[in-house]
């Protein structure tokens, strides 16, 4: 753990009682909305992800997406602390986690996948399809085979059991490194896409990386065009008006200890992505 997160985690007691205490004033007068964004769950990690998942349970509520998407747009208050949770990209780990980790706790979940990367199936393919477009700090050879791509028939069986399905490109792209001229086809191809093959609308959009740097003022304008719901990578609560193209998230790992992920969602690293909120926003016309 770096010494950020061992700070971090050091202070979610301090930062759990100052918010509980600014709720029993009445500054904080409704519920708390967070999404939890994951990627990939080794299967050596499915242990801890489980027990990271039993203890939010305790003092978080995890909605459906249906449910979240009601408090977004403000057809349902936010009068508890609530949790969305997601998934980045479309490892075949996703889908065996849904079956045998979410199903049992009653969870659902938005999976945001890849469009190109879950139609290859060849071992080659998708090892290098990882190195060279999502994890391009390893080599293919080194691809662990957890890695993988989910199958058409995986993405099917979430929706059969309630999930999400989201789009996240088509190709990873980093969407501020492309020509505008591109971006569209790399945005919305990817819904068309999962549409066409699953037969379900797509109404969900994650930006690749998540980072501010990593999308820009063009690609907002075709997200918004295309999808209710656009979600970031920065940090913070989703209440109090946050535009449905707008949407923070939580970035965790499964061996996240659960006072690193307790500080986290009680806003221990929020003030870091101010600025970087208010200027997306400012793309999207709102101060």
């Amino acid at each position: 753990m770096s010494l950020k997160h061992r700070l971090l985690a050091g202070a979610y007691q301090p930062l759990r009682l100052s918010n509980a205490l600014l709720r029993q004033v009445g500054i904080h007068k409704e519920g708390r909305l967070r999404v939890l964004l994951y990627h990939d769950i080794a299967p050596s990690d499915e242990e801890s992800f489980a027990s990271q998942l039993r203890w939010l349970s305790c003092s978080w509520r995890f909605i459906t997406p249906g449910e979240f998407t009601s408090m977004i747009e403000g057809d349902e208050p936010v009068t508890e602390d609530s949790l969305l949770l997601s998934f980045d990209d479309g490892f075949a780990s996703n889908r065996r986690v849904a079956e045998h980790i979410l199903k049992p706790m009653g969870i659902k979940a938005v999976f945001f996948v890849v469009s190109e990367f879950i139609a290859l199936s060849d071992s080659a393919d998708w090892r290098s399809f990882v190195a060279q477009n999502i994890l391009p700090e390893i080599q293919s050879e080194d691809v662990a085979s957890h890695l993988r791509n989910m199958s058409w028939d995986d993405l099917t069986y979430l929706l059969d059991a309630g999930h999400v399905i989201g789009a996240h490109t088509a190709n990873h792209a980093r969407l501020s490194e492309i020509e505008t001229a591109d971006l569209t086809e790399e945005i919305i191809s990817s819904a068309d896409v999962l549409a066409q093959k699953l037969g379900t609308q797509i109404e969900h959009f994650a930006y690749t990386f998540g980072d501010l740097a990593s999308f820009s003022p063009e690609a907002l304008a075709i997200a918004r065009s295309r999808f209710r719901f656009v979600y970031t990578g920065l940090r913070g609560t989703n209440a109090n008006g946050v535009p449905s193209w707008s949407i923070r998230r939580d970035a965790m790992t499964a061996s996240d200890s659960h006072s690193l992920v307790g500080a986290l969602l009680e806003g221990g690293a929020d003030r870091i992505y101010k600025a970087n909120l208010a200027t997306y926003k400012s793309w999207g016309g709102e101060k």
